[in-house]
């Protein structure tokens, strides 16, 4: 089956509540940018067990209750978002792969977090991780506590982070919020007898590090002047710092450096940790 590519924003459905969470949040992003938005409901249709008559007997089953619950959280967020144009695909494939493939095109893919295990809030499901690894367009997985009026919180470690510095103004600049760009590095003992760095020493790896900011934040500065940009670098571990501050974020805005083989859930042991468990949406940025 052809999966349609969408332009706007794709929003990963499953009749979970994180998922109808996400469609909902996704929906409201579609609205500020201006574009439509394209739910993907994947299934899975396998009857290897089965005879061919039962199999295709239960397999149009599956397709039709599908459809059904696609339809249905469709018909809920027209009524909410009347002005939206909202289209919807059922596909009968690997979850992960179908939003991989209809986000393609996209400007933003949207996931709920499913945790299984006993600690279901401290676990993202293996989906959301799959396509944050992978997606092309940035992937928003939407957990926690989203506080409307809160900061968006950018992580900041180099340079690089530029393209997520700048996702993350475009998205206050919808909203009307302010953007807080956190760099955060641990201190360098060069000789490894002394218990800690002289602090001339630590005051001008401070002041690099302060130069390495300011190089990063000042031109995406300059090309968002009406958004409000506070920089701050901490000494500490990044994840754990990143975290904390977003208990009162409306999101938070990762950059993933590495390209990612096709399979596997590698990414950056800060990204990994912060999208377990951030208190509120974690995007991610291919840069």
């Amino acid at each position: 089956m052809e999966i349609r590519a969408a332009n706007g924003v794709v929003a990963g459905i499953d009749g979970s509540v994180p998922a109808a969470e996400a469609a909902e949040w996704a929906a409201r992003e579609a609205e500020w940018r201006g574009t439509g938005l394209h739910l993907v409901h994947a299934v899975n249709t396998g009857t290897v067990t089965l005879s061919p008559r039962t199999g295709a007997t239960v397999t149009d089953l599956i397709l039709r209750e599908a459809a059904e619950l696609l339809d249905a959280v469709q018909a809920t967020l027209e009524a909410a978002h009347p002005g939206l144009r909202i289209t919807g695909d059922v596909v009968p494939r690997d979850a992960a792969e179908a939003v991989l493939t209809a986000a393609e095109h996209a400007s933003l893919a949207v996931l709920g977090t499913r945790g299984h295990g006993g600690f279901a809030s401290l676990l993202l499901g293996s989906v959301s991780l799959r396509v944050a690894a992978h997606a092309a367009c940035p992937v928003t997985v939407v957990r926690g506590t989203d506080h409307p009026d809160g900061p968006v919180l950018v992580a900041v470690h180099d340079e690089r982070d530029a393209s997520a510095l700048r996702f993350g103004c475009e998205t206050a600049a919808r909203r009307g919020l302010a953007v807080r760009a956190v760099h955060t590095w641990s201190p360098v003992v060069a000789d490894v007898g002394r218990m800690a760095p002289m602090v001339d020493e630590l005051g001008e790896e401070a002041q690099l590090h302060e130069q390495l900011l300011r190089r990063t934040c000042d031109p995406v500065r300059e090309d968002y002047p009406a958004v409000e940009m506070e920089s701050h670098q901490l000494t500490g571990g990044s994840a754990a710092t990143v975290v904390e501050a977003s208990r009162t974020a409306a999101l938070v805005v990762l950059s993933r450096h590495d390209p990612a083989p096709r399979f596997g859930l590698r990414l950056a042991t800060p990204v990994h940790a912060v999208l377990h468990h951030a208190h509120c949406p974690v995007a991610v940025v291919p840069v």
